[in-house]
């Protein structure tokens, strides 16, 4: 079944589609494609491929701990899992049957791999960790090139932005941080929140960030001038996940008030409120053509939401 592309014009007619149960799903992440939907949780990552429910098509269980976060790479030929056992697994996606093959085993972390991003032309992998750094690969011979150092607590999400030039990291200690890829820049704070950054995301334009903290505010960023564009009072307790549509006119938030909430971009007006889960929703993901949005929860639900009218 087709459904329409998910706008500031149609935000008030989703509805839920689909449901999953699942453990503790610690991330959500389509792949370019759209074809794969990885489910990261307390046994290891899950992989549907073009289909929901049921059974999946592949588990990968082999780290030793809960696996924290997943990446795509921008071609959708590559699959990075990152794990409380410190490690990260880099896997290989067959073009044809998507099954992934393991590529490397990235070590250099002292604790949980907290995040996970590709730059965009595919030749870096970074990493966040609850050790307080950030961590680049260089994936043509899979071993480790930099580590960044400044964030005084873990380091719970990151992206690239600006074309790959900035990396952008979250923390714990209540900042954002650029390091440049040029080496011109190292750990400049772009922004302070009053608690805990739990996710970060940054415009399909590259250029804004969008932020989710403990504070209950919901902030974007303007990375080339380094101005706050806005503060959405956003959720009760905390706002805990945040994803841009692929348009990027349309933001979506979680938090610890269990809902799920639908921003304008430019206007900063809430759009609309989901309530379909009964604890926090720690993991938001627009498919690439953005006529879906996949949610998980504390509730151990992974929910699908589509516009039906």
């Amino acid at each position: 079944m087709a459904f329409q592309r998910i706008t500031i014009n149609n935000v008030n007619q989703l509805q839920q589609i689909a449901a999953v149960k699942r453990g503790w799903i610690s991330d959500l992440q389509w792949s370019p494609q759209g074809d794969i939907l990885a489910i990261a949780d307390a046994e290891g990552v899950i992989l549907y491929v073009n289909a929901l429910g049921g059974e999946p098509n592949q588990r990968i269980t082999v780290h030793n701990a809960p696996v924290k976060t997943i990446a795509f790479n921008r071609t959708g030929t590559m699959l990075a899992t990152g794990s409380a056992d410190t490690t990260i697994r880099v896997w290989e996606l067959h073009p044809e049957t998507r099954f992934a093959s393991e590529r490397y085993l990235l070590r250099g972390h002292i604790d949980a791999v907290e995040a996970l991003a590709f730059s965009p032309d595919g030749e870096i992998l970074a990493s966040g960790s609850a050790d307080n750094t950030v961590r680049l690969w260089q994936l043509d011979i899979g071993k480790e090139r930099d580590v960044f150092n400044g964030h005084r607590d873990l380091v719970s999400d990151l992206e690239f932005g600006l074309q790959g030039h900035i990396l952008v990291s979250g923390s714990r200690d209540a900042t954002l941080r650029l390091w440049d890829m040029r080496g011109e820049t190292t750990g400049t704070i772009l922004g302070i929140h009053d608690d805990w950054v739990r996710s970060l995301k940054v415009s399909p334009g590259g250029s804004v960030v969008a932020s989710a903290s403990k504070d209950m505010t919901v902030r974007l960023w303007d990375m080339i001038d380094g101005e706050v564009i806005a503060v959405l009072q956003a959720h009760l307790n905390g706002a805990d996940s945040i994803n841009f549509s692929p348009l990027g006119d349309v933001l979506a938030t979680g938090g610890r008030d269990n809902s799920i909430k639908l921003w304008s971009v430019q206007g900063g007006q809430l759009l609309k409120q989901l309530d379909g889960h009964e604890k926090p929703v720690l993991s938001l993901a627009f498919n690439p053509t953005g006529t879906m949005l996949v949610s998980g929860s504390g509730d151990n639900w992974v929910k699908v939401w589509a516009v039906t009218g």
